[in-house]
């Protein structure tokens, strides 16, 4: 490796020290590269300038810290007591405090024989000095720059269903919303036979809705009967009504079974319950008569 690579390879190092920590190995690469070149070897231009993009953006209102205060203060005035010992501190007022001819001449001809004196490699310490200002300035932005807070949206809280109506609320419900709504107690078929069942049927003609509902229905044994709704409706043969639908009694209480008419009612007269076969029949004997029910008309 020639000299200019090891200079490149040795203000690469000296940038990378000051932006991170160098490797225990980079480390002693650098150590061996600044004996070659031992100019650098107390060089603070990364360093001050470094120090200087920290202290742009540090808050005012906290005190700069002691070490670093004290290193730039000796820096500053080394420089300014090198300069004026080498002549580089010129006077550019005359004692008149106006600015003579002569004098911008010299001092025009100082720089720009300085200028052309620094050699390539004063620039590009500057050059890096620069960079190591970019990458320090870009670092210190975005780690310091306010972290945006996305605050979600609270959840959305759905309603909890209302349960649906049971089947008394349900009966309740038409009662009390269709006008035309009829309520009958249930009554003995046969009164040289009562069975003592008590209830009522419920029933909107508009509607083609009711409901029956019994006390002391005996609980029947499904593997050998069921009940049987009965609709007498006045528009047809007595020996014919609608049926109502079959239903089972489970245990002792109150029973309530919404009525299922197979085909239209017209003009009920008369609810009837039977005692048929399982599965119920398409026309009953009215062998079995449980409760009835009539309708004035």
């Amino acid at each position: 490796m020639n000299d200019l690579e090891n200079k490149e390879r040795m203000l690469d190092l000296l940038t990378e020290r000051e932006l991170h920590k160098l490797s225990e190995e980079d480390r002693k690469e650098l150590e061996q590269l600044l004996q070659n070149f031992p100019e650098w070897q107390d060089d603070e231009t990364l360093a001050l300038t470094a120090a200087a993009i920290t202290l742009a953006i540090v808050k005012t209102d906290e005190p700069m810290p002691v070490n670093l205060k004290s290193k730039i203060l000796a820096a500053s005035e080394r420089y300014i007591a090198n300069e004026e010992i080498n002549g580089k501190v010129l006077d550019f007022k005359s004692k008149s405090g106006q600015k003579s001819s002569v004098e911008t001449e010299t001092a025009g001809g100082f720089f720009a024989d300085r200028m052309r004196k620094l050699s390539f490699w004063n620039w590009a310490g500057w050059v890096v000095a620069a960079a190591v200002c970019v990458a320090l300035a870009f670092n210190l932005w975005t780690t310091d720059a306010p972290t945006e807070v996305v605050v979600n949206p609270p959840p959305q809280i759905s309603p909890t269903p209302l349960p649906a109506p049971n089947l008394a609320q349900q009966r309740e419900q038409l009662l009390a919303a269709a006008p035309d709504a009829i309520q009958k107690s249930w009554t003995d078929f046969n009164p040289k036979q009562p069975r003592n069942i008590q209830g009522d049927v419920v029933w909107s003609n508009s509607l083609q809705k009711g409901y029956i509902r019994f006390q002391n229905l005996p609980i029947n044994d499904k593997t050998r009967e069921t009940y049987q709704l009965w609709i007498f409706d006045a528009n047809q043969n007595a020996k014919t009504p609608v049926d109502g639908g079959v239903f089972d009694v489970d245990a002792n209480g109150d029973v309530i079974v919404p009525i299922d008419a197979k085909i239209k009612v017209r003009k009920p007269t008369m609810f009837a319950v039977t005692s048929e076969k399982p599965g119920g029949v398409v026309v009953s004997e009215l062998g079995k008569v449980m409760a009835v029910a009539k309708i004035e008309t």
